[in-house]
């Protein structure tokens, strides 16, 4: 299975401009040197602050590659001066590490405009019917939505919520469209809403990022 690391990020609106000099000219080159990273997008949105402004979509041959000695020869105490610098005065940092389940062997398009995030949990006791509910439902019909380039869901082996979904857009107008929004009100869909309303769920749309 394919992997992928997700960060949700925000600096202080003071440390914004270094933050985004050292993501764009040290960090995602770094990153993108180390055997197994694929590839990696910055995105951004307009939230609250402290909610978390910037997500980094880092697409994996497969999950371990974080387990690897070129990996870990660039974090915890091996971070750089300067990713030690950014991260530390950061005001919000959420990490994922997590394998691909559907379809499993995806990596995103390149054309996508926006990415909406829909991150969350599911009691124990409901969890197989969220999962099918997922992939048989709910999955097939976002991703026939016009404007989805791509529909991938995701498990996370570190970080939480557990269960992550990226939906790569045209542009960030999608999830407005009148199919998008009839899959979010099928007698299922409700169902699944009753079951999961006590458990944390995250659902933003972000931009893609481009350097000023």
């Amino acid at each position: 299975m394919y992997g992928l690391l997700l960060t949700m990020t925000e600096p202080a609106p003071r440390d914004e401009e270094e933050f985004n000099a050292w993501y764009d000219t040290e960090h995602l080159a770094e990153r993108l040197a180390i055997p197994g990273f694929v590839s990696a997008r910055r995105w951004v949105a307009d939230l609250a602050p402290g909610a978390g402004k910037y997500l980094a979509t880092y697409e994996l041959e497969r999950p371990e590659v974080l387990e690897t000695p070129a990996y870990l020869a660039h974090v915890g105490d091996n971070f750089s001066p300067w990713s030690k610098r950014c991260l530390g005065r950061a005001v919000l940092f959420r990490r994922w590490v997590c394998e691909q389940i559907l379809p499993g062997d995806a990596f995103p398009p390149p054309e996508s405009r926006a990415l909406l995030l829909a991150c969350g949990d599911v009691p124990p006791e409901h969890e197989a019917e969220f999962n099918r509910w997922y992939d048989e439902e709910h999955v097939p019909l976002l991703a026939g939505v016009p404007g989805v380039f791509c529909a991938r869901r995701f498990r996370a082996h570190s970080g939480t919520p557990r269960y992550v979904a990226l939906y790569d857009l045209a542009d960030e107008s999608v999830p407005r469209a009148r199919e998008w929004q009839a899959a979010l009100e099928t007698e299922w869909a409700r169902r699944i809403d009753r079951l999961t309303e006590t458990c944390e769920w995250i659902l933003r749309t972000y931009r893609a990022y481009a350097p000023a």
